[in-house]
């Protein structure tokens, strides 16, 4: 996946997660959208970090790529159990949703690529 295209999931993602928000809200409550939106947004801010991180190791020390990498999936785990943590033990909140919330980016980044791709399709037969 190009860097382009990753970007470009950034700004589809929140048009992805308000749509889902809403549409979970009206099937079913309050509560579940307020759960995906909050798994979607942990989602998009750690993936916004680790994407900085990445980037800045690379332009620095590229041979230190491997140690933030790693420590970046440790670092998104740990976090994404603290949020499904907090969801279970929250009254207001739903595990399921939130849990749904933090596929959210992949989702749209899968969405980005195959329109892209299509596009590109269109564009070859001109």
């Amino acid at each position: 996946m190009t860097e382009r295209a990753f970007i470009k999931t950034f700004l589809y993602v929140w048009i992805y997660i308000a749509v889902l928000s809403l549409v979970f809200y009206l099937v079913f409550n309050y509560e579940s959208a307020l759960s995906f939106f909050l798994g979607s947004a942990v989602s998009v801010m750690l993936m916004s970090h680790n994407y900085k991180r990445t980037t800045k190791a690379a332009q620095k020390d590229p041979e230190s790529l491997k140690r933030v990498t790693m420590t970046n999936y440790a670092f998104r785990y740990a976090f994404y159990i603290l949020i499904l943590t907090i969801a279970h033990f929250s009254d207001g909140l739903d595990i399921i949703f939130t849990f749904i919330g933090f596929t959210s980016f992949k989702v749209a980044m899968l969405i980005t690529m195959w329109v892209s791709k299509i596009h590109k399709e269109g564009d070859d037969d001109a």
